[in-house]
Order: C-alpha cells, then structure tokens, then sequence
C-alpha cells in the first residue's frame, strides 16, 4: 500500500532535518518506536507498537536509514516481525524537508507498506486512519522538540 503525507512546520529546514535525520531522536518523536541499538553506520535494531483500536500490533526488527545530507533527504527501511503471531511489516519511505521562503520547513514522505498477519485484515483505510493519526502525533512532538532547541538557544 502507498502513503504519500507531507507537513510544513515553522522552523528552518537545517533544525528539522537535525532531527530527521538522527535515528535516535527520530524514534523518540515517533509513537511506538523504539531503537534498541546500533547495528552498523546505517541499520538499527528496534521496535514499534501500533494501537488500532482495541488492538495492539508490537513488531521488532531493523530499520535502516540512507541518508543524502545535501538534499535533506532520507531513504528509510524497516522490517519487522510481529510478536505473538501478528504476521511481518515491511516499509520504504523516502522523505524530504525543503526550505520554504517564509523560513519554515515543509516535509514530504512517500511510503510503500506492507503488513501480513491480522493488520492486513483490517483493510487499507484502517491503516490510512492510524497512519494519520500517528503523523499528527508525530508533528506534535516534532514542533514541541523544536520549540524547546530554540528556547535553549536563545535570541
């Protein structure tokens, strides 16, 4: 399944992609994530937990992260293995942050999943309503952590 989402923020593009672009805080940013540890340069062991109504979907495995550091853009890819039976997911999704005139940011994401087990049963519109409600979350915490840099960094 396709998910393309995008979000403007009002910081400049240099901050966000600070925070994009690290792993660790990313994960930290991101509802249900974990990172566990470092594989190598560019792969991470880690976790996610997704609540679809009243179920709950915990997936470990690896996600890694291709970064392009002039285009502040990220190719990233995690494959997971539900635990207890809630069969796998995988995803790609390739991200970028753009400087807009204003000096905020706009951040687009493109993303191909798939998800086995009893997620895929519940259809693609109920992955789309999850995937919305985390990315509102997500941008939340995003403007939150970039609130509180520019506080610490003063005038």
């Amino acid at each position: 399944m396709k998910i393309e989402e995008g979000f403007t923020i009002d910081a400049p593009a240099a901050d966000v992609w600070a925070i994009l672009s690290d792993p660790r805080q990313l994960s930290e940013l991101l509802p249900g994530a974990e990172i566990t540890e470092q594989i190598d340069d560019t792969t991470w062991e880690g976790g996610m937990t997704v609540k679809v109504g009243p179920l709950v979907a915990a997936y470990t495995g690896t996600v890694s992260f291709i970064l392009n550091e002039e285009e502040r853009s990220a190719v990233i890819r995690a494959l997971g293995q539900g635990k207890a039976g809630m069969g796998t997911a995988e995803m790609t999704m390739k991200s970028r942050v753009a400087a807009l005139a204003d000096g905020g940011s706009e951040v687009t994401m493109d993303s191909e999943v798939t998800v086995t087990g009893i997620l895929a049963q519940l259809g693609r519109g109920m992955t789309q309503v999850v995937s919305k409600r985390m990315l509102q979350e997500f941008v939340g915490r995003l403007t939150r952590a970039l609130e509180s840099q520019a506080k610490e960094a003063g005038p």
